[in-house]
């Protein structure tokens, strides 16, 4: 079969539309969009972030038009003739557009064999509707590749709670790895099995050993594509595998795909990626502001390997285009799913932070870039309002911050209440500009730096061996935003 890439309408080949979304992507505007700003400093600049970044028509546009109708026409380029925007926004929009990828779910009757629903199945225990949907179509996608390979054995990377693997092992009859890093999803999982065992009336073999079920579990941390030891470990050595993975995170998919090249026994990968912002950039240069964004204790932190990360192919560095941690976060975004309800909560989440930013700028307290201020995401309780958000975010912030000079006073990060409803009454008039500004940047940036990702992807596969490469919609992505699914075959 040919390799294949969801391109958009107006290409014929993956080479044209790669070096037509290179040269619109390296514009210094969409460059300065893409990492040149960052929505956290959105109040350290004067005029503003949303002044000092947008040309001047924009900005009239966007300050005379209610809110609501202009983000409705920057996520679903919505033509309202009452609005009469810029010629030069229309023709900036109408392009990303043109270069974004298709992200449609295939018509079912397109598919190999009927995919099986699963809601009224024992399989479906303990799984949300779009964990259902998730495993349902790409169990089916990965049974696919099976028979391609002839083979039943599958590795589920960053197999989670086992959802994935259950369902290949009891819909597909595969014989199954799941591969987890975190102990408590891994008994979670256990957990799950033996429920499902009870609710499908199967009988559990207790003598059975490893690699002798249909579906065992291995704890292991995955650094590299070489899996040999897991495959050892499952008795697997000189068998052909299938490695699958349900939305693996940030450098983990890059291990996923170099497990084609680095582990003998790997025939095929098929693998939905998730968490750009986990990623790490080679020779980026900006590692280090991702730590502002992540929980202090957040297991999935990336290393700083020189041959991890973005850009894996040969061809996507010779273009050298950069995906900076603002361009990988905003890649994580889909705006087409948003509600008004969802959105607002983005909203004020990149307010509060933003506003909170400004205070610390205020302080002192980032006048040396080794004082990193790692704050991270705070639970829904500590956004009921600006106050509410400083308390939680100054505590988090005091235990992570290491003064390394004099502070004008005693307790930077003892914000009072007085503080914070003065700052937030100054500047909350702006907050239109703010969700704006992040719109915009989500809209355009976003679907055109995951398209570059798996761009990348495509031609790592491709240099290094595999017989066929695909990129496919596998999800719908009103249900899964992540969707895009990566396989490659080197049988």
């Amino acid at each position: 079969m040919p390799d294949s890439f969801p391109l958009p309408p107006r290409f014929s080949s993956v080479d044209e539309y790669l070096s037509s979304l290179a040269e619109f992507y390296l514009n210094p505007f969409v460059q300065s969009l893409a990492g040149g700003v960052h929505i956290l400093n959105f109040f350290l600049t004067s005029p503003d972030l949303f002044e000092d970044t947008l040309p001047e028509q924009w900005v009239t546009f966007f300050d005379q038009v209610e809110l609501d109708d202009v983000l409705d026409f920057l996520i679903f380029f919505k033509d309202n003739t009452s609005l009469q925007p810029p010629d030069s926004l229309s023709i900036f929009l109408s392009t990303v557009q043109s270069l974004s990828i298709k992200r449609n779910l295939p018509d079912e009757k397109l598919q190999s064999k009927p995919v099986p629903p699963l809601h009224s199945s024992a399989l479906s225990v303990g799984m949300s509707p779009k964990k259902i949907h998730e495993c349902q179509y790409l169990s089916s996608a990965i049974s696919d590749v099976c028979s391609k390979v002839a083979t039943p054995h599958v590795i589920d990377l960053g197999s989670g709670k086992g959802y994935l693997s259950r369902t290949l092992a009891h819909e597909y009859n595969c014989s199954v790895i799941a591969v987890e890093t975190v102990e408590s999803r891994t008994k979670g999982a256990a957990r799950l099995d033996n429920l499902y065992d009870r609710k499908s009336g199967r009988k559990k073999n207790a003598n059975t050993e490893m690699g002798a079920g249909p579906l065992i579990h291995i704890e292991k941390f995955v650094d590299s594509g070489d899996l040999t030891d897991i495959v050892e470990q499952a008795g697997l050595s000189g068998h052909k595998i299938v490695l699958a993975g349900l939305h693996t995170c940030g450098n983990l998919s890059h291990h996923a795909l170099r497990s084609l090249v680095d582990t003998q026994e790997i025939y095929a990968v098929a693998v939905v990626g998730c968490c750009y912002n986990l990623m790490t950039e080679k020779d980026g240069g900006m590692f280090h502001v991702l730590w502002c964004w992540l929980p202090a204790t957040d297991a999935r932190r990336p290393t700083e390997r020189d041959d991890v990360g973005y850009p894996m192919s040969r061809q996507l560095q010779s273009y050298s285009i950069p995906l900076p941690i603002t361009a990988r976060m905003l890649a994580c975004q889909a705006p087409a799913t948003w509600t008004r309800e969802t959105r607002e909560g983005f909203f004020t989440r990149h307010f509060y932070r933003a506003l909170l930013q400004l205070i610390f700028n205020d302080r002192g307290l980032l006048g040396q870039s080794e004082n990193r201020i790692l704050i991270g995401s705070l639970r829904k309780q500590w956004y009921s309002s600006f106050q509410t958000y400083c308390r939680g975010a100054c505590k988090r912030a005091a235990e992570t911050y290491d003064a390394k000079f004099d502070l004008s006073c005693d307790n930077p990060f003892d914000i009072s209440e007085d503080v914070a409803k003065e700052y937030h009454d100054r500047l909350i008039s702006k907050k239109r500009r703010l969700c704006i500004l992040w719109t915009l940047m989500a809209c355009t940036v976003a679907p055109l730096t995951e398209a570059l990702i798996h761009l990348d992807r495509y031609y790592f596969l491709k240099e290094n061996g595999a017989s066929e490469v695909h990129v496919s919609v596998v999800f719908d992505q009103g249900i899964s935003a992540r969707n895009l699914m990566v396989v490659g075959l080197k049988c």
